[in-house]
């Protein structure tokens, strides 16, 4: 079976994407952070909304340290205890030259800039790294080599809450397809599907596959591939679906579309 990658290209839009504050407590809030140091290596202390959030909820959320580092000509750790934080002059704020401070902390949970590869450079590190974490990345991510067994595997999951709207330093509003990914235990439920209608759905003209543009239209008695968009990999369960690969350029009634995932019932994978 022959699936073309496409590359993984994400569009400099430029790297200051503020997540919401209302987004990350959503999503924190379905995680257990109690007696852990979080590591925010990728935030200004002053305007991260992670920051203020951790800050905020310290002690609801049972913390014992908040440690926080950024790029700037400046470069210190910020180590917050719950009453005052503690300033220590180190020589890069760049996440890719503080990995020693990973080992100090049970958790890393940040937006990582997207531009340059440099998501999928964290996300590497810390799978490698061996700590907890929730960051924000691009969903194209999942075209990235490799990174598909890793959600296949049940090692990486997505977040519980959609995330696709951050504020620009200007609070201009910027959408982009991004989502929450962690290693943390994911309890949620699978989408809903549909009993098989052969009418309802239709093969690529270019792949043996029905497509399914809508997670609530999944077949829920249908054995063959099926193709989904990208943005499924927010509802995959891995105890349901295998992700055999990823179809470049499908072709749907001598229509080209975008890249889809193909997908396979567990219990029907070959």
């Amino acid at each position: 079976m022959n699936f073309l990658l496409e590359a993984f290209n994400t569009v400099n839009k430029g790297d200051e994407f503020y997540t919401r504050y209302n987004d990350i407590a959503k999503e924190l809030s379905n995680y257990n952070l109690s007696d852990m140091i979080v590591y925010c290596n990728c935030d200004n202390p002053e305007t991260s909304n992670f920051v203020k959030y951790f800050k905020n909820n310290f002690k609801a959320l049972g913390l014992k340290e908040l440690l926080v580092t950024f790029n700037t000509s400046e470069p210190n750790l910020y180590i917050y205890n719950g009453v005052e934080t503690k300033i220590n002059r180190i020589e890069s704020g760049r996440f890719q030259d503080n990995y020693d401070i990973i080992s100090m902390c049970d958790a890393v949970i940040t937006n990582p800039p997207f531009s340059n590869g440099m998501a999928i450079e964290m996300l590497n590190a810390l799978l490698n790294s061996g700590k907890k974490f929730i960051i924000v990345v691009p969903i194209t991510i999942i075209l990235k080599k490799g990174i598909i067994n890793y959600f296949n595997n049940g090692i990486l999951k997505t977040g519980y809450t959609p995330i696709g709207r951050f504020d620009s330093p200007e609070r201009k509003t910027i959408d982009s397809a991004t989502m929450w990914v962690t290693n943390f235990d994911v309890n949620k439920n699978s989408p809903i599907g549909v009993e098989y209608n052969e009418a309802h759905y239709a093969k690529y003209d270019n792949f043996d596959a029905i497509d399914c543009s809508k997670s609530n239209m999944l077949p829920i008695n249908y054995d063959g591939y099926i193709g989904v968009p990208l943005s499924f990999i927010t509802k995959f369960n891995p105890n349901e679906y295998y992700i055999v690969g990823v179809l470049n350029k499908p072709i749907l009634a001598g229509k080209s579309m975008m890249s889809r995932l193909i997908i396979k019932r567990k219990s029907s994978r070959e």
